[in-house]
């Protein structure tokens, strides 16, 4: 945007400058339209630096503490802007006879930085006046933070307003150099501002403590517990008393209001008791005793305590706080004994960082050695690499000569396989030919056996026949009998013949049986 400005200021400074004056040379007036030019971008450098300044006292409240002032500054940079804006919009004015183009921009430049040291004079004054209401008011202003930051303004509104207008007002005399008023009136503004800072601590801290107050009057409780009643209204008492004093003793305050509670909170457990014991008819009596004789009996065993209800009740409470003494004795014994023994530990401290620093150099000494371990490392990394390489490279010559004597093998092992097939066929045909030839000895000696035999017994029988016969012829009795019997007798070795021929052909069928040789491949 500057330079758009800066360009239409030239275009205009150009043909304002050829308008007006036809006879000079070319160089003269580019050199005098340089000086405009340059004129006017330092009033426009200037009043942008003027600008930036006001936007900041701005954010620096200089409104707040300075209106007068700083609106002052306000004018004269609206002044020096319109000058601006004049000069660049309009231009020279030809009836100015008197004064070139280039001194009448020389005298609007100086014009403008006459506003701006105007406005710049204004701003340094309302600094002034800023930092004079600071220091002077410092302690309402403190005071003034506090009361938003316990949030004041949101718990008594119109106090604080009005707390802030007479704020205002001693602003103001600071501003119109009544310095000495505005300091007459703060001590009272102060004591106003520490009243309402009390006020709402008080609020903050006891706020919920006397809405229960409140509450405990309207339903007359106090009237059954009034001694209850009484510590709770005096707590609340010591705990309103360090407010007033000390507001700002947060831990005090803490602690007191966490005490009025408590009584409180004792206030109601003690007020339904009294109810209870109220409502308790007289033949119940007993029972309530009995009952509350049972909790101290709790009590007691958690505590290690042999069983002392046969004493009266205060004396079983007597037992039971002589055995919690005994009890926190020993804690504190212990307790001690822990202190020493950190004691000890920040005794041992010293030569414990003695080590430290020792161990510390020795990390460096085993840094630095390990530094030269990872150079050599590095150096053998590369080595191994090498050898990894001739070992890859051995490998695969392993690899290489692994086939061939792989394939050598198997060449010699199919070799091998068919030479014991062929022996085992030619032994095979060995075992066939010396079988065929056994197999037709034994049949031919069987078959000469089995004729022979055949032979034998159809002579046997033919004699016993003959004989039988001749017996028979002799006797010549039953003579169809004897035929009979020779015929049967015929009958049964031609049946023998007939079985002997045929194992002899069983015979000849096994001789005639091939030989099959298995191949283990």
């Amino acid at each position: 945007m500057k330079t758009l400005n800066i360009c239409i200021a030239c275009v205009g400074l150009s043909i304002l400058t050829a308008c007006q004056s036809t006879d000079k040379p070319a160089t003269t007036k580019n050199s005098e339209v340089n000086q405009q030019t340059k004129y006017f971008v330092e009033a426009k450098t200037s009043l942008d630096k003027l600008k930036d300044d006001i936007n900041q006292g701005r954010r620096d409240q200089l409104a707040y503490f300075a209106p007068g002032t700083f609106e002052q500054a306000v004018e004269e940079f609206d002044n020096a802007t319109e000058e601006y804006m004049d000069i660049g919009q309009n231009g020279t004015s030809s009836l100015n006879v008197f004064q070139s183009d280039t001194e009448q921009y020389q005298e609007a430049k100086q014009e403008i930085i006459n506003y701006i040291a105007l406005a710049n004079q204004k701003l340094k004054f309302s600094y002034s006046i800023k930092e004079t209401a600071e220091s002077t008011l410092a302690a309402t202003f403190t005071q003034q933070a506090l009361l938003k930051d316990i949030g004041a303004p949101k718990i008594y509104a119109k106090d604080y307003r009005d707390i802030n207008e007479r704020i205002d007002d001693l602003v103001e005399y600071i501003d119109e150099g009544k310095v000495s008023k505005a300091q007459e009136q703060q001590p009272e503004l102060l004591i106003d501002m520490q009243a309402l800072e009390v006020r709402t601590v008080r609020v903050n801290a006891l706020g919920q403590l006397d809405s229960d107050i409140a509450y405990i009057k309207k339903k007359s409780l106090a009237k059954y517990v009034p001694i209850s009643h009484q510590q709770l209204l005096t707590a609340r008492s010591n705990a309103n008393a360090i407010i007033i004093a000390t507001p700002r003793a947060t831990k005090e305050i803490k602690a007191a209001v966490e005490l009025a509670e408590f009584e409180l909170a004792h206030l109601y457990h003690t007020s339904k008791e009294v109810n209870a014991l109220k409502n308790t008819k007289s033949k119940s009596y007993e029972q309530y005793l009995l009952d509350k004789e049972v909790l101290l009996h709790t009590v007691s065993e958690s505590l290690g305590t042999a069983d002392v209800r046969d004493l009266a009740m205060t004396k079983q409470l007597e037992a039971i706080a002589l055995q919690a003494d005994t009890i926190k004795g020993k804690l504190t014994t212990a307790n001690a004994a822990v202190l020493a023994l950190q004691s000890n530990n920040s005794q041992s401290s010293v030569a414990t960082e003695s080590l430290r620093t020792e161990f510390k150099s020795q990390l460096v000494n085993l840094n630095g050695k390990y530094d030269a371990l990872v150079l050599e490392n590095s150096d053998l990394n590369k080595q191994l690499q090498s050898k990894d390489i001739e070992l890859i490279r051995l490998q695969a010559y392993k690899e290489a000569v692994s086939d061939v004597e792989s394939k050598h093998a198997a060449e010699k092992e199919r070799a091998l396989q068919a030479q014991a097939k062929k022996e085992a066929e030619q032994k095979a045909l060995a075992l066939k030919e010396q079988a065929k030839k056994e197999a037709l000895a034994l049949a031919a000696k069987t078959k000469k056996e089995a004729e022979q035999k055949v032979l034998a017994l159809q002579e046997q029988a033919k004699k016993e026949a003959e004989q039988q016969a001749l017996a028979l012829q002799v006797q010549a009795v039953e003579p169809v009998k004897v035929t009979v019997a020779k015929l049967d007798v015929e009958e049964a070795a031609a049946v023998e013949i007939k079985e002997t021929v045929l194992e002899i052909e069983a015979v000849e069928q096994v001789a005639e049986i091939p030989v099959t040789v298995k191949d283990d491949k």
